[in-house]
């Protein structure tokens, strides 16, 4: 294409993780502007804007940010504007009713809202699917991280075959991680990295741990991440209890170092969109155990890359535990395997995914 398109990237307070994918998007004649929450130092060649954003259900608050939107939008010349955050994936087409730019989300995960049978969720549910329907039209094309919710959307006829597609993440570029870990400690690490939910399975790892203390096992087991819920299924004071057996350092923004000095990484995830920790500890080649859900099973193949257990099982987590620190060969092998899996996933791949489907809009 002769001219450059002008793109928008509209996200939440994680909008920064899409500059990787914007300096591809910017190398093949694109001119990028980021729409985020949270202030960042954006490179020179990104235009920022930052907007208001309320993750809870709030019709006032919502219609101030569809207001919002809509402004920038009648100020700027954008070709397409791409959404990936739950949110933006409905509001951002309210807003752009009757204006120019061609629209096009990523579904990042189903959430919170599919995981619980709460009368209150199922009617969140039903607001979503009402939501997703409304603007169906006004959409040109959704892409899908995981094939569960791109059937769960074709299913429930909030999206067609022919205007939706499969891509897994926003890429990982392997040329900033080149060091692997040894895997060699004296006493086997298994680690957990991600927000303390009770959905991302930290209930189950506290257990799995006990478990594997009980039956006279000697591992460590270290959690790293920041605890975002104060409930009576997970809060501090559930955490501390358990103090004597895993080690918990709180949130760091240089998790992977930890990660470089383990020898296995966990996540008892309920459900993922693509889960972007588990293509970082392959990329650093640890063996990985995980549940069989959606954003996981894409990375992660049994026996393969790592070891799926069922959900919400602690007791089939903490015998994956010990099978996979017991057995060398086959951690090896898993680690092996993760290092060739991530490549079909890195940034340089993805990017010229979403490079080809903005070309084909325009």
């Amino acid at each position: 294409m002769d001219r450059s398109i002008n793109i928008c990237l509209v996200g939440g307070e994680d909008s920064y993780k899409r500059i990787d994918l914007s300096q591809h998007l910017i190398a093949d004649n694109f001119n990028v502007t980021i729409l985020g929450t949270k202030d960042y130092d954006f490179p020179k060649n990104i235009t920022f804007l930052k907007y208001n954003l309320n993750r809870k259900f709030n019709p006032i608050s919502d219609l101030k940010t569809i207001l919002e939107y809509r402004k920038i939008i009648k100020k700027n010349n954008f070709d397409i504007i791409q959404t990936f955050d739950t949110k933006p994936a409905f509001l951002l087409p309210i807003a752009s009713i009757g204006l120019k730019p061609k629209i096009t989300r990523t579904i990042t995960g189903l959430g919170t809202i599919f995981m619980s049978k709460t009368i209150k969720n199922r009617i969140y549910r039903i607001l979503y699917n009402l939501s997703h329907l409304f603007i169906k039209n006004k959409v040109n094309h959704t892409t899908f991280q995981n094939e569960d919710d791109r059937d769960y959307f074709i299913k429930t006829k909030l999206v067609s075959n022919s205007s939706s597609s499969l891509i897994f993440g926003s890429g990982i570029d392997l040329t900033k991680i080149s060091t692997k870990a040894n895997r060699k400690n004296t006493t086997f690490t298994f680690i957990l990295v991600a927000r303390l939910v009770y959905e991302k399975g930290i209930i189950n790892f506290l257990e799995a741990a006990k478990i594997c203390k009980e039956k006279g096992y000697n591992f460590k087991f270290t959690l790293v991440g920041p605890l975002e819920e104060n409930s009576s299924k997970l809060n501090k004071k559930i955490i501390d209890s358990y103090s004597n057996i895993i080690e918990w350092i709180g949130p760091k923004p240089n998790a992977i170092d930890y990660m470089l000095k383990s020898d296995c990484f966990v996540l008892p995830t309920f459900r993922e969109g693509f889960s972007r920790v588990l293509l970082e500890s392959s990329a650093i080649g640890l063996p990985i155990i995980t549940t069989n859900v959606p954003g996981t099973r894409e990375i992660v193949t049994h026996k393969k890359e790592g070891l799926l257990v069922k959900v919400n099982d602690s007791i089939d987590l903490a015998n994956a535990m010990i099978q996979l620190a017991n057995d060398k060969d086959l951690a090896d092998s898993m680690a092996k395997n993760s290092l060739l899996k991530v490549k079909q996933f890195s940034l340089e791949v993805i990017s010229k995914k979403y490079i080809n489907l903005y070309k084909n809009i325009v």
